[in-house]
């Protein structure tokens, strides 16, 4: 992993899908996590898919 990288495994594992009892708080950040994991692991992804850079957070 290089400098200004996230694991995606540990952005998935920190903020996994919020359940029908979460707070709005989770459900944010479940969404925001959701929209890195599109743009950072899928539009501009490493060869491995299994890391984000910092710029799209």
């Amino acid at each position: 992993m290089g400098p200004g990288q996230i694991e995606m495994r540990w952005l998935q594992d920190t903020f996994p899908e919020p359940g029908n009892d979460s707070t709005k708080i989770e459900r944010i950040r479940y969404d925001r996590t959701y929209i890195i994991e599109i743009i950072g692991g899928y539009l501009m992804s490493e060869l491995s898919r299994n890391l984000v850079h910092l710029r799209w957070c």
